[in-house]
């Protein structure tokens, strides 16, 4: 007996495999379609049919085997409707295999009731496994109530029994184990399959933009060599699509952008996506400006890592972005010029000694500042002519600039009207004062005639200097109260002159 229980314990744990493979395509899950389900109970109730016909005889009218499994598992898996159509099918089955009689009755209502019973129980929210259990028990409670109204030899009896719940529970625990074994299996074969038409239909549509786009699209290893290229190649740079398979992308970067690629490459490959702008030298020498998008990809075949760059020639752009750059700086520059003389304008002047006295304050350094301007400006104006008076303003301006030109620390600008400054970092009054004389000689020295002026036949200049080592207290309007008064006392003191707020010296 118990070598023909494990038989058909074999037999039904075979079947699954058969049955696995026939709907491969089609997993039994509480929520798979309808037909899905028709077809599991089916399979179902025939292997039930089956083990009936491979059943125990116990009497004359009496066998046993394991059919109330195959209700069970199908129960489990599929819900209500596969459960009750095996059930159906097996009740069906024990009246056409074996006639119509007390045990057949018996057995028939045995196996509907069992369907009915896991069924419901399908629905219940608790673990399969345990479900699994329960209705395996709830299938030998009821067959073995069949079984004591069956057997009347109260040995065969216990022995039948004995034997049908060793079996049934050691057997439907291995069944059930099993059947989850090939629902599984399947089911990774099936998400494989899906995921490798997925990348398939992926890859297709990645060639088919590639191939189709006005973009470069390429594709580079983890060493930032070309394992890709789009046919944009020969448009973008001017390259062969073998020429470049298999190189390296700092081959060609300009040697000022390989570094920075570089890094946008590495943040791309590490942290998903980047974007760069370099110079790429072309198949005929020259460099053209690219603008990329860097995108990695993770491989699960390899475990590996691509870089996908979708590229676009951006050289037209960036010279007119470089033009407006290069229009932009000169506006600024126009802004602060001043347009008669060609030097730095007031505006200039007021930004420079805001900086510079931020950096006096600082560093605790001094800063001098020398204004001056035109001895009888006015009458030079009325004797030669505004014309001959911008002429005169030009050329005072442009012979202090190339004088001042040798120290890139000075600011030299036209405070307005015929009155110019000097701005000189770290610069004492005694130094400053050398350069006042400086400046004074050399305008001497370009013997501009001035007819009309009262202290000498050229033109000449009144000279203020103040000295400060400023404080966060102090603003630099104090500096240039103290120097504007000095060039005031120049000029109390009969122009010519050199002043500072201490010291008052005249001119040659």
């Amino acid at each position: 007996m118990l070598k023909d229980f494990v038989s058909n314990a074999t037999l039904l744990i075979a079947s699954f495999s058969i049955m696995g493979v026939l709907f491969k395509d089609k997993p039994l899950h509480t929520s798979s379609p309808l037909s899905t389900k028709l077809y599991w109970g089916l399979c179902f109730g025939i292997l039930g049919n089956v083990l009936m016909a491979f059943s125990i005889q116990i009497n004359s009218s009496t066998i046993a085997d394991l059919r109330h499994l195959a209700i069970v598992i199908a129960a489990i898996f599929g819900g209500y409707i596969p459960g009750l159509l095996a059930a159906i099918l097996i009740a069906a089955g024990r009246i056409i295999l074996f006639g119509i009689n007390e045990s057949s009755v018996l057995g028939s209502f045995g196996a509907i009731l069992i369907g009915i019973l896991c069924g419901g129980l399908s629905n219940i929210n608790i673990s399969r496994t345990l479900k699994a259990f329960l209705m395996n028990l709830i299938g030998l409670f009821i067959i073995s109530i069949i079984f004591m109204i069956r057997i009347d030899n109260s040995q065969v009896l216990q022995n039948v029994l004995i034997m049908q719940s060793i079996i049934s529970l050691i057997g439907g625990f291995f069944a059930y184990h099993f059947f989850v074994f090939v629902v599984n299996s399947y089911e990774v074969q099936t998400q494989l399959k899906q995921n490798v038409q997925k990348l398939q239909e992926t890859e297709e549509r990645f060639r088919l933009l590639a191939e189709y786009s006005s973009d470069m699209i390429t594709m580079h290893n983890e060493k930032a060599e070309y394992i890709y290229i789009s046919p944009a190649v020969k448009e973008i740079i001017h390259f062969e699509y073998p020429e470049l398979l298999g190189k390296r992308m700092d081959d060609f970067i300009h040697p000022e952008d390989i570094e920075y690629t570089k890094k946008m490459f590495e943040k791309a490959l590490h942290k998903g996506v980047a974007e760069s702008t370099y110079r790429y030298r072309t198949n005929i020498g020259d460099y053209v400006w690219i603008e990329s998008t860097l995108k990695s990809v993770h491989f699960e075949e390899d475990g590996s890592k691509k870089v996908i760059i979708v590229s676009r020639n951006i050289t037209d752009r960036k010279l007119t972005e470089q033009k407006l750059q290069e229009a932009n700086e000169l506006l600024n520059r126009l802004s602060y010029m001043d347009g008669l003389t060609g030097i730095a304008n007031r505006r200039y002047f007021d930004e420079i000694l805001d900086k510079e006295w931020a950096n006096s304050v600082s560093t605790h350094s001094p800063i001098t500042l020398i204004m001056f301007d035109i001895d009888y400006f006015k009458k030079y104006n009325d004797t030669y002519g505004h014309l001959t008076g911008d002429f005169c303003l030009q050329s005072i301006a442009q012979a202090i600039n190339n004088q001042m030109a040798v120290n890139s620390h000075y600011t030299f600008c036209r405070y307005g009207g015929e009155e110019f400054a000097l701005i000189s970092p770290s610069i004492t009054i005694e130094e400053g004062m050398k350069i006042a004389y400086q400046i004074q000689e050399t305008i001497k020295a370009l013997k501009i005639p001035h007819i009309n002026s009262e202290i000498a036949d050229i033109v000449t200049l009144s000279i203020g200097i103040a000295t400060m080592v400023p404080t966060s207290f102090e603003k630099p309007q104090a500096l240039m109260q103290m120097a504007d008064s000095a060039l005031y006392l120049s000029k109390t003191k009969g122009r010519n002159t050199i002043s500072s707020s201490h010291l008052c010296l005249e001119g040659l």
